[in-house]
């Protein structure tokens, strides 16, 4: 390989350096470090798969380095973009987008953590790279995703200890089991229980207010609470609430015992999770005294399956947050007649395939 004529002195790179530290414009910055590491030696396709940039790209701006130093490299356009990709190149970029990550493409050298998600970075990274085009503003990369079938999405959280196998597995064989009951014993109630803990202190959401004019909670230190067992009725939206300042099996069992008296006849499919105070011999006993309720765990670490958490969410959202109410018997009074007083709707029979054999049931 023929020895480059474009080197930059020790000074120079100092100086490059120096502004790629100052600037704040993300493709000006791309240039001042591409010019860079290209001044210093480095292979042209290290640069381009450290910085996103094409070779042509790179070439074009060591000349005009070349020719007006730093200035040259800061982009002078007035507004706009200059540069648009054409019809056939943005068919190719949303299809290209979709097929790969910017882990697959960069490798580590990524501006989210793990490289599994697209940002403005990456992205901005990736058109030029592809198409050697470079837009101004950090809008045109967001209107680009939204234009390829992207949509800003919160992450949802999920438990280390969750196994996906054995979730998958679990919802395989709830269908079975749902569609099974569905033919067999139409008749049976589904309910999806769970247990909420209660504290005076008010959680804070986002409200509009008079712009100067910051709303002002007051926050109880204090840590008592109180607590809910609350099932919903998968098929009506209605809760069965009790409250009780203790959790453990005997209260549990006492509680299955108020669920079989709201519904004394029909069969009871009753979906919980794996907490403690959900095993033990009252509950045992219980079982063995009435067959018609039969239990189903939830796999573990698994709350976005149980329909009774978003009960939670919602009674929270209407009373809890930013509540000024001073007394904890008072909040968890008006906690219970919410819940009691609302219809929670739920898609968890249709998700498993029961108003597919009986869709009337609503």
């Amino acid at each position: 390989m023929a020895n480059r004529k474009f080197e930059l002195t020790e000074h120079e790179r100092t100086q490059l350096f120096r502004a790629y530290e100052l600037c704040k414009d993300g493709p000006t910055r791309t240039r001042y470090q591409a010019v860079k590491l290209y001044g210093e030696g480095h292979l042209e396709k290290d640069i381009e798969q450290i910085t996103g940039c094409s070779r042509a790209s790179l070439m074009g701006w060591c000349r005009a380095y070349r020719e007006n130093s730093q200035l040259g490299l800061v982009d002078k356009r007035a507004g706009g973009n200059s540069a648009k990709l054409t019809k056939l190149q943005m068919e190719d970029l949303s299809q290209r987008l979709h097929q790969y990550t910017p882990k697959e493409l960069f490798g580590s050298d990524t501006h989210s953590a793990d490289g599994q998600f697209w940002t403005v970075e990456d992205l901005h990274r990736t058109i030029l790279k592809w198409y050697g085009v470079e837009y101004r503003s950090r809008s045109s990369y967001l209107r680009l995703l939204m234009v390829c079938k992207f949509s800003y999405q919160r992450p949802e959280k999920v438990f280390k200890s969750r196994n996906q196998m054995k979730v998958a597995d679990f919802e395989e064989k709830l269908e079975k089991k749902m569609i099974d009951t569905a033919q067999d014993a139409p008749d049976t109630v589904f309910l999806a229980e769970d247990e909420a803990s209660l504290y005076l202190q008010a959680t804070n959401s986002c409200v509009f207010a008079p712009i100067g004019q910051t709303p002002i909670i007051r926050v109880d230190t204090g840590r008592t609470q109180t607590h809910f067992y609350g099932t919903l009725d998968l098929q009506t939206g209605k809760e069965i609430v009790l409250r009780s300042e203790i959790m453990n099996a005997e209260v549990s069992a006492h509680y299955l015992q108020l669920l079989l008296d709201a519904a004394p006849k029909p069969p009871l499919l009753l979906f919980w999770d794996r907490a403690p105070w959900h095993r033990g011999k009252p509950i045992d006993d219980l079982l063995a005294e009435n067959p018609r309720l039969q239990l189903i765990y939830f796999p573990a670490a698994s709350p976005d399956l149980n329909p009774q958490e978003h009960v939670w969410k919602a009674a929270r959202k209407a009373v809890s947050h930013n509540h000024i109410e001073p007394r904890l018997a008072e909040l968890a009074q008006r906690f219970e007649k919410h819940l009691v007083s609302t219809a929670f709707k739920s898609n968890f029979m249709d998700r498993y395939g029961y108003t597919a054999i009986c869709p009337m049931f609503i």
